[in-house]
């Protein structure tokens, strides 16, 4: 495929289907449909209103067309103050609790919005269920995969939903990127997936050693240090399993259409020794076992003679690799998914496409094999002409563009409004959450027994 019928491929020409790939409009259509959004607005409290709880108040919820932020609960006052000025408290009524129970019982809300710790999101969105709410629970779903089962189960108790925070599935360059490929074949088989998450930074919050907290907070709140860096403790963190790798992993089982079979993973405490209990860096291997039926399988052609033609497209496994450090953030968050044909590069703020060099020409090289060009060509290998790449394929990127300004975070809480109003299920389900978090707590597994191969059962 050359450079011209690649940008054709990318969509920006007439319709074009790779021969390499299986077509599945319906199925393609879906991912990057637009539902329109609903005008009605929805009532819904916020639960937990530090760091990212008002991340979303300021860049999600406040855009939001079709939702109203009608009450704010967090048990740290500072953070519950924050939370009401980002709600608008100052300009309009925003009524504020301590305890989120108090608030279900007296507030008339259609939705709730949680972004406590991770190991309080499971009894919290339990209660909310079964107050006959709708959930914004923010990923990782549960700290446990029991207490992501009861919550799977919850939702068919009580009729309603658990929206996950995996907001990918909400961003249009992934959904454009994903459509491409099961639409246009546009990277042929996926045969290899990297994603990390980098930063450089202790990903501790400060804590002042002379605050003294009220006799309400107190209440809630034993130990304010750790209350305030909870990602930094075993018992109510994975770390960068739960707190990272989620987001990336829900990414590989969207676009592989499958969880993974097994994982295997490496890390340690090596650079942040600050009486933190996680690992500050990383290295996990996923495996997706592809089967035919499965939407990202794609069957390839034969590249050379000695390929057995009825082995070529069986079942195969695809990796994918997760990395993360917090002591350099060279390429952030970003994730990369390559196969024969092209490669995706995607982050939250871009998607860049690669192409490959034409292997057409290849395969039609490889039929006219004979004794004598198996000569020239062991010959081009002694001479190392064999290594030269034929085109920049590999550095040349285009951009993926959109002719859409909303923020990833706005998109998604209009999506939680509409499916509330028109009653379907969203894009990032209770189900989704559920086989993220297995993942996510299998990969952890797999690091905390030492780099064991955990397999995950379908």
């Amino acid at each position: 495929m050359n450079r011209r019928n690649f940008l054709k491929a990318a969509g920006l020409g007439a319709g074009v289907a790779l021969a390499a790939n299986r077509v599945r409009s319906a199925q393609a259509a879906e991912e990057i449909s637009a539902v329109p959004i609903t005008t009605e607005k929805i009532r819904v409290g916020c639960i937990g209103t530090g760091g990212q709880g008002n991340f979303h108040l300021r860049t999600g919820l406040a855009l939001a067309s079709n939702v109203e932020v009608v009450a704010v609960c967090d048990v740290y006052k500072a953070h519950l103050q924050g939370g009401w000025e980002n709600a608008g408290g100052a300009t309009r009524t925003v009524n504020k609790y301590l305890d989120y129970r108090e608030m279900l019982d007296k507030e008339q809300l259609d939705g709730v919005i949680i972004a406590t710790p991770l190991a309080t999101h499971a009894s919290i969105t339990l209660d909310c269920l079964d107050a006959g709410k709708y959930v914004f629970c923010q990923k990782t779903l549960a700290y446990t995969i029991e207490d992501c089962r009861k919550i799977v189960e919850k939702c068919h108790e009580t009729g309603k939903f658990c929206q996950v925070g995996h907001q990918r599935r909400y961003n249009p360059k992934y959904n454009k990127a994903l459509w491409l490929q099961r639409e246009k074949g546009l990277m042929g088989r996926i045969n290899h997936m990297t994603c990390q998450w980098h930063r450089n930074n202790a990903w501790r919050r400060f804590v002042d050693p002379n605050e003294v907290l009220s006799p309400e907070e107190q209440v809630y709140i034993k130990d304010i240090e750790k209350h305030l860096n909870w990602r930094l403790y075993n018992a109510t963190s994975g770390g960068l399993m739960t707190e990272l790798a989620t987001h990336q992993v829900d990414v590989m089982n969207w676009f592989m259409g499958t969880p993974p079979s097994r994982v295997f993973a490496s890390g340690s405490l090596d650079y942040w020794r600050d009486g933190r209990e996680i690992e500050d860096n990383v290295a996990v291997v996923y495996e997706y076992d592809i089967k035919k039926d499965n939407p990202a399988f794609a069957p390839i052609l034969q590249r050379n003679p000695f390929v057995d033609k009825s082995q070529m497209n069986r079942p195969y496994t695809v990796r994918g690799v997760f990395t993360s450090t917090t002591a350099t953030g060279k390429r952030g968050a970003s994730e990369m998914y390559q196969g024969d044909r092209g490669s995706v590069e995607l982050t939250e703020e871009e998607c860049t496409i690669f192409g490959e060099p034409d292997y057409v020409a290849e395969i039609k090289a490889m039929a006219a094999y004979t004794a004598q060009s198996a000569g020239q060509a062991a010959a081009a290998i002694t001479s190392g002409k064999s290594r030269e790449l034929p085109t920049d394929a590999f550095t040349k990127g285009y951009p993926i563009v959109l002719f859409n300004d909303k923020p990833t975070d706005q998109i998604q809480f209009e999506a939680f409004a509409t499916d509330i109003v028109n009653k379907t299920m969203p894009k990032a389900n209770q189900m989704v959450g559920l086989m993220t978090a297995i993942a996510g707590l299998k990969g952890l597994e797999s690091l905390r027994t030492g780099g064991t191969v955990v397999d995950i059962d379908p």
